[in-house]
């Protein structure tokens, strides 16, 4: 560790280097700031201390992005949380909301019906294809490898397409709402979706053998950025860059929740620890939210797609659409009380613990986000690689700088 950060640390003057800085144990170092840019190491600054181009030490300095989702969400209606939350993630907009709308239906004393909860893991693996997708494309440009990071691109624009036909929005579709979704699947909604399953297993197969078995990218991921089961545990890493390391947890099978209860999800779960098996797990997760995916579409009940406690209070909802139902919120409050709701987002595990006091605003909401959650596990596999790999181990992580300055 540095005695002292070489930098003129006055208010109003720019940081800059001035000379190497002594090292414990005699060493010397050089410390560079990397950040904040976007593109590059996204809305992120990281100090990093360099022995020659062996990175010693890593202090991650996050908080350019200014969401204040948090905050913001003391000051709004309850009803107005899921098209805030669902920013901090953006392409995970279905998983990053699904903690929210789990603790306001139990504040609410809601529960979706069948048909929505199917609906909602169908949006929810879509969304998981989806943001896997972005995080390898931006793992391709920060190994040089611009044809991945473009061919990743224009697979996310099928998505966002089929995202369209059925939500409304190609991107941030707020489709989850306390007691159900937004809109039901309609028959050419399913068909849109087989087809763009079809579509994107097919472009998968050119794009792992463009990427994932080239063997440039796998000499540039083995055996780098290393973490083992203990020290991931330790450092309170979760989601896929976990269970890369051996830690078999996945919220979806230790605590499921809506039709997850039904159908038994299997976590993908590599022992290597480094930026490949990291890789490899997401790429696992893929397939596997294919198969939800159709396995849903083939079961999908029939019936309503929101709460009847609703319906009651709105029975022109068949004939006005989910319109009729959200002015019902205006007028139903949660209970007085803290209520959690937690779910497996594409990054990890993602939390949200609300404290409720009968209004319509909640009076604290407190959001964990994988991102914020992984950052530290990011910085620790830093150290000791080389200066070259460490946007590597950055985008091996799938760091997405907005989930954590919430």
């Amino acid at each position: 560790m540095l005695n002292e950060w070489p930098f003129n640390l006055n208010f109003g003057t720019t940081y800059y280097l001035e000379k190497e800085e002594a090292l414990t144990n005699g060493r010397r170092g050089l410390t560079l700031v990397v950040g904040p840019q976007h593109p590059g190491s996204g809305h992120m600054r990281l100090f990093v201390v360099v022995d020659g181009d062996v990175i010693v030490d890593v202090v991650p300095d996050p908080g350019f992005v200014h969401r204040g989702i948090e905050k913001l969400g003391e000051n709004r209606p309850y009803w107005m949380l899921i098209p805030l939350v669902e920013k901090a993630s953006i392409m995970d907009s279905a998983n990053i909301i699904y903690p929210t709308v789990l603790a306001l239906e139990k504040g609410l004393a809601l529960e979706p019906p069948p048909r929505a909860q199917y609906l909602r893991l169908i949006m929810a693996e879509l969304t998981r294809i989806r943001t896997h997708l972005y995080d390898l494309s931006l793992l391709g440009i920060f190994l040089g490898h611009s044809t991945a990071f473009m061919w990743g691109f224009a697979l996310q624009d099928l998505f966002a397409e089929v995202f369209a036909k059925i939500t409304g929005a190609r991107t941030t579709t707020a489709y989850l709402v306390p007691g159900g979704v937004r809109r039901d699947f309609k028959p050419e909604h399913v068909e849109a979706v087989e087809r763009l399953l079809r579509k994107v297993e097919e472009k998968l197969k050119d794009f792992k053998t463009l990427f994932l078995d080239n063997p440039v990218t796998r000499a540039r991921l083995e055996n780098v950025g290393v973490l083992d089961a203990k020290r991931v545990t330790e450092l309170g890493v979760v989601g896929p860059f976990a269970r890369a390391s051996g830690v078999d947890f996945d919220v979806r099978k230790a605590y499921p929740y809506d039709a997850y209860r039904e159908f038994g999800v299997e976590p993908v779960v590599e022992k290597g620890g480094d930026a490949w098996a990291r890789t490899v797990v997401r790429w696992g997760e893929i397939q596997a939210s294919i198969a939800l995916v159709r396995k849903a579409l083939s079961e999908l009940p029939g019936g309503d797609v929101i709460d009847n406690a609703l319906l009651f209070k709105n029975p022109e909802y068949r004939r006005e659409g989910i319109s009729g139902v959200l002015g019902v919120y205006t007028y139903l409050y949660p209970e007085p009380g803290e209520w959690m709701g937690m779910a497996e987002a594409t990054r990890g595990l993602s939390m949200t613990h609300l404290w409720t006091t009968g209004l319509q605003r909640v009076y604290r909401m407190r959001v964990v986000t994988p991102s914020w959650r992984n950052l530290l596990g990011m910085v620790e596999a830093m150290k000791s690689q080389r200066l070259a790999d460490m946007p590597a181990v950055y985008m091996s992580f799938g760091y997405f700088p907005p989930e954590a300055d919430r």
